[in-house]
């Protein structure tokens, strides 16, 4: 089983009389890609701050590998902000140099590791390109190789895929399942759930500086489905099909219908899933019958409603 690299306990920050923070608990495993999502505003940029020993909380405590977080930690520590930070008149190779000199690498071992992403993203003939002549999505994609230069163990990404096309942006994203593959632990932080979805793990939701959801994606969907299935059927008896949609045990949808096939949803009232699930094989040729999932994007809107 894996252990957490980071432990975070009963976090909390105020700015004057505006609660940033309130009270939190996360806790991260060691290789995992876990996703920091919720609305502007609502803590995720104090967490990261604080975690970047950029500000200082006002009470609770962070573990780092076991250990009260220090501030020699930030060494094993890669920031990608969101708003990206790189000098124009420099170039990649003495960006990467100067980055990784500040995280406590050699001259030697920053030019080895520099070479090997250049090479990995087959950019070798960029290294004396100075950033100002770089379109945004080559400057973003400098910006994630200086972040990574140093082999860091825990990875805090703002949104990584900003300014990068899709393909760039998958390229990044398999480099970021790769480095967790190897034991990078990642924090992701987006707004965009269809790429929380794919890449993460494990998500907390924060709003208005508490935390709503906090667990395995998995876990959270499950949590979260609702008495609704989904049915196909097929060469279905019309009869049969008219007196099914009739019965006032089930409220029933017809999605879509062509003369030998219907697609419906349904929300049993009174019935187990068995009942249902026996009741419509009677009607035709059963070719779907599952539980419908909630993706995170309906969980995330439905949970900051309800707040």
């Amino acid at each position: 089983m894996a252990t957490s690299i980071l432990n975070i306990e009963n976090l909390f920050k105020k700015y004057g009389d505006k609660i940033a923070l309130n009270h939190i608990n996360i806790h991260i495993k060691r290789g995992s890609i876990y996703g920091l999502i919720g609305q502007n505003g609502a803590g995720k940029t104090t967490l990261i701050r604080i975690l970047n020993k950029i500000i200082e909380a006002d009470g609770g405590s962070i573990a780092f590998k076991g250990q009260k977080m220090r501030l020699k930690d930030i060494a094993s520590i890669g920031y990608l902000p969101e708003e990206r930070g790189l000098y124009k008149n420099m170039t990649i190779e003495e960006q990467a140099l100067y980055f990784g000199q500040l995280k406590g690498m050699s001259k030697a071992n920053a030019q080895k590791a520099l070479a090997y992403w250049l090479e990995r993203f087959d950019i070798v003939s960029w290294k004396n390109k100075k950033i100002e002549d770089l379109s945004k999505g080559m400057a973003q994609k400098v910006q994630f190789i200086i972040t990574v230069l140093h082999h860091p163990e825990l990875l805090i990404l703002d949104e990584p895929f900003s300014g990068f096309d899709p393909v760039n942006a998958n390229l990044i994203a398999n480099e970021i399942k790769t480095l967790a593959s190897k034991g990078t632990t990642v924090i992701f932080s987006s707004h965009r759930m269809e790429s929380v979805a794919e890449m993460c793990d494990s998500l907390c939701l924060i709003h208005q500086g508490s935390i709503l959801l906090n667990g395995s994606i998995q876990e959270i969907q499950k949590e979260h489905a609702q008495e609704v299935y989904e049915v196909h059927l097929v060469d279905y008896k019309i009869e049969a099909l008219e007196h099914f949609l009739d019965n006032q045990e089930y409220h029933i949808t017809v999605v879509a219908k062509t003369s030998h096939q219907v697609h419906l949803e349904v929300i049993p009232s009174s019935t187990t899933a068995e009942t249902l699930q026996t009741a419509i094989a009677g009607i035709g040729t059963l070719k779907l019958y599952r539980q419908y999932t909630p993706n995170l994007q309906e969980i995330f809107i439905k949970t900051i409603e309800n707040a």
